[in-house]
């Protein structure tokens, strides 16, 4: 593995350290309906920021939990979770399922 493997591998690992907390805090608070609509919303790119401001009414935390938990369950992605620090300007987009 080198150098920039290795980076990547660190940042990823990073990112996930930062997201499973919230995962875990928010186990069985998130509605499938909040999860369902922000799957739709995200069938073109949209910043973590853009999908917590459409659907926050006061704290974004469930509404970050819910992008995180179709993230770990696969159902979007956010490829430069691989290679940068998650921010507010990371993009997440569905991923469209294959029949």
């Amino acid at each position: 593995m080198d150098a920039a493997e290795r980076a990547a591998a660190r940042v990823w690992t990073g990112n996930w350290q930062r997201m499973l907390p919230v995962l875990v805090a928010a186990r069985g608070l998130v509605k499938p309906s909040m999860l369902g609509a922000i799957d739709r919303f995200v069938a073109s790119p949209q910043s973590l920021m853009t999908i917590e401001r459409e659907f926050s009414t006061g704290d974004p935390s469930l509404v970050r939990a819910a992008v995180f938990e179709l993230l770990h369950r696969g159902r979007i992605q956010a490829l430069e979770l691989h290679t940068e620090s998650l921010t507010f300007l990371t993009r997440f987009v569905a991923i469209q399922a294959t029949s």
